[in-house]
């Protein structure tokens, strides 16, 4: 395995031309390499191989890099409403929490306010009050209180606890604490349980987002979520036992979780906004057509219908 070393632009440009990868405007490509990372545009250099890991006939940098953006576009569309929902659960859990059960540190981190029977209640509260400790020192809003008043409410410790931990939280309570939580989040007929886990794909697509991770062509690695009715609306890839694999822990998925968070309208705005993407790439940006699109982001044709639905 050869050492990497650091490269310069023009040694990059070198390095791309190497790979039997064209580029049609070099003045271009050194432009977008002074302020975009080399590695991350060709993180998506996987659209365009053959089987045999070769480049197809072709292929540019130029290609290669409008994915790239194009993907960057998709993760602002997809941030917006997930950012949202966050909100929305922070300030659901917040009011019922602060109403049950109290609202100062103390309150927060009793371990008798939450499910006893559930084997991550120590390691949440563990990581919890380690949140507390280290992101309250850092932001403003908490310092004000922690200098100007005898405690720190949850609602103002909402701001500095990220949403992997409220998603936590949220596991670890009560049965009847989750199921008032879930009416108030959603009028989907779903589980406490399956909210939970619907939560944590958002929370992994959030993370994606906000760290300039590949989106697109996104899967999780962990179970999906269960088959929902938006699922027999659409002609869906299936295992041999007949069983709906495409939408439970890709793109769509996260698309279907978001209609079960969100009102009507704003999930219509979204959709909206993302066939418009894709209708740009497809007529106006990217060499790939919008099947070869659609099938790299596990996205089944007429989208759109999911916001009629």
């Amino acid at each position: 395995m050869s050492e990497k070393t650091f490269l310069t632009i023009d040694e990059l440009i070198d390095k791309i031309k190497s790979k039997n990868i064209s580029i049609k405007d070099e003045n271009d490509v050194r432009n977008i390499l002074e302020t975009n990372n080399y590695y991350f545009i060709m993180g998506y250099k996987f659209a365009f191989k053959n089987i045999d890991g070769t480049y197809k006939d072709n292929t540019s940098f130029e290609d290669i890099y409008s994915l790239y953006i194009f993907d960057k576009m998709l993760k602002l569309i997809i941030l917006d409403p997930i950012l949202e929902i966050e909100q929305k659960l922070k300030t659901i859990y917040t009011n019922n929490y602060s109403y049950r059960y109290g609202f100062k540190v103390n309150d927060i981190l009793d371990h008798n306010n939450y499910d006893l029977s559930n084997n991550y209640l120590n390691d949440t509260l563990s990581n919890l009050d380690k949140q507390l400790n280290d992101f309250g020192n850092k932001n403003k809003a908490v310092m004000f209180y922690r200098n100007n008043h005898s405690f720190i409410p949850l609602w103002v410790y909402m701001k500095i606890l990220s949403f992997g931990m409220i998603r936590d939280m949220f596991y670890i309570s009560k049965n009847n604490d989750k199921d008032y939580m879930k009416n108030k989040l959603t009028n989907e007929n779903i589980s406490s349980s399956e909210v939970a886990n619907m939560l944590r794909l958002l929370v992994r697509v959030r993370n994606i987002c906000c760290h300039d991770d590949i989106l697109l062509s996104f899967v999780d690695d962990k179970l999906g979520i269960k088959t929902t009715k938006y699922h027999n609306e659409f002609k869906l890839k299936k295992d041999i036992n007949g069983n709906v694999i495409q939408g439970k822990k890709d793109l769509f998925a996260i698309l279907i979780v978001i209609k079960c968070f969100l009102n009507k309208d704003k999930f219509t705005i979204l959709i909206n906004n993302l066939v418009m993407l894709i209708e740009e790439y497809d007529k106006e940006i990217g060499s790939l057509n919008k099947k070869q699109l659609l099938s790299i982001m596990h996205l089944p044709e007429k989208i759109e219908k999911l916001k009629d639905l």
